[in-house]
């Protein structure tokens, strides 16, 4: 049953995903001009992001992703909506913000992540995420099983105390009722909130929307939530409430308390309308129980020069790669890329490839000392493949040159991580085009 509901929340999304992105306006340009989504309790809840694995669950239309990735983490976005990831695609390509979206029921897609072995530094999820979904056990234990040992959790989420209230402060719903609710659909609660959910300011856009499609909704008090990822093994560093909701006017009277916090009307006593939790993976275990398999990085990587009958290998991990951290690039250019790639630059580099259990999952193109190429299968970031591939690169030949694009954010961050010191700044690429390039090298 919960998987026919998940389904019809699926098509309510899609339909109202098109109506809240009609309100808020030109977002790629809002996030050229260096727009970010964020609010400073999830920003602090995160910690340090640069260079890291970042999983967002229920990452909607890719804009809180886009601000993540912008803070330097290698971000991977997963929603059941179909036209929120098709959004988020675009909105990455048009903002030349590198992140990776997937579309998937979240219980399908912790199956998938943990048949192969994903893992991430950080796992994040915020705001009218958990009400979709109908097993928290479920949830939890996926958290856990893809969270590298001392990885975090950071969840920021609306109040279930705040849900009692109808939107004129009237108590009228019980507190975390156990069965479904099923409702008209979603609602466009980004036309009903304005300028507070639209962060590059609120357009008009669709007018009187009614979703054809019904949803349905669980709703989970705070123990829920705290007893699921204690049962999945995580350890709970830390429980914040706020009296205040970040963006969202749910209710009447509500008055800004500036930074678009919003607040219950001043003749009203404080209340908790939002909550957070930072929950560790501890060191040594690998998903809920110690039941997961080992990550990639705790298997032997092997370098080596690579084999021409390995050129085709290495070219899907290009497209792959070149995807996820040069979506800005466009597809059509990514694929006459790698036709130059296949007949120019794999035959006249001096390829290294990075090999676990038999499979190459990246490799290195050297031109003398400069990195021409640093490529590893996207399905694999964070095992230290990349670092490995530089470091017997260095071994072998002391100092290394390198151009990196500088829209990709997270290449950039890699590189200052192993020691590379920035030497200069392009505005166009290689090839004359309107590509910011960033020139590092590092001394032996």
């Amino acid at each position: 049953m919960s998987n026919d509901l998940h389904e019809a929340n699926r098509l309510s999304w899609n339909a109202a995903t098109v109506a809240h992105n009609s309100h808020k306006g030109d977002q790629a340009a809002f996030f050229r001009a260096g727009g970010s989504t964020l609010y400073p309790e999830e920003i602090e809840l995160l910690g340090d992001i640069a260079g890291l694995d970042l999983l967002h669950l229920q990452c909607n239309s890719g804009q809180d992703s886009l601000s993540l990735a912008r803070l330097g983490a290698n971000v991977t976005g997963v929603d059941i909506s179909d036209e929120a990831i098709a959004f988020a695609t675009r909105l990455s390509e048009e903002c030349r913000i590198a992140a990776r979206f997937e579309r998937s029921d979240l219980f399908e897609w912790f199956e998938r992540a943990r048949a192969d072995e994903r893992r991430f530094d950080r796992v994040f999820a915020s705001y009218g995420t958990i009400c979709w979904l109908s097993d928290l056990g479920v949830w939890a234990r996926g958290i856990a099983d893809v969270l590298k040992p001392g990885g975090r959790f950071a969840f920021i989420e609306f109040h279930p105390f705040a849900m009692v209230f109808d939107p004129s402060w009237k108590p009228h719903y019980d507190y975390a009722p156990k069965e479904p609710v099923a409702e008209a659909g979603v609602g466009d609660y980004v036309a009903d909130s304005g300028a507070g959910l639209a962060a590059g300011g609120y357009q008009e856009g669709v007018v009187g929307f009614s979703n054809p499609h019904p949803s349905f909704e669980f709703n989970w008090g705070i123990a829920d939530v705290i007893q699921a990822l204690i049962d999945a093994g995580l350890r709970i560093e830390r429980l914040t409430e706020y009296p205040y909701s970040n963006g969202w006017i749910g209710f009447e009277g509500m008055r800004d308390l500036g930074g678009r916090r919003m607040a219950p009307p001043a003749t009203m006593p404080s209340l908790p309308l939002m909550y957070a939790i930072a929950a560790l993976q501890p060191q040594g275990k690998q998903g809920a129980g110690g039941r997961g398999r080992a990550v990639a990085g705790a298997k032997p990587i092997t370098i080596r020069p690579w084999r021409p009958e390995e050129g085709e290998r290495l070219l899907a991990i290009w497209l792959a790669a070149s995807r996820f951290g040069h979506p800005f690039l466009g597809e059509t250019r990514l694929v006459e890329q790698q036709q130059v790639v296949r007949d120019t630059y794999l035959p006249m580099a001096d390829n290294w490839v990075a090999e676990i259990e038999g499979k190459v999952v990246g490799f290195i193109g050297l031109i003398g000392n400069f990195i021409g190429g640093l490529f590893v299968d996207p399905d694999i970031r964070g095992a230290g493949i990349g670092r490995a591939l530089v470091e017997d690169a260095t071994a072998r030949l002391g100092r290394l040159d390198v151009s990196v694009y500088a829209d990709n954010q997270a290449a950039v961050a890699f590189y200052l991580r192993l020691g590379f010191v920035e030497t200069a700044r392009k505005a166009t690429d290689d090839e004359g085009l309107p590509f910011a390039v960033v020139e590092m090298t590092r001394a032996a």
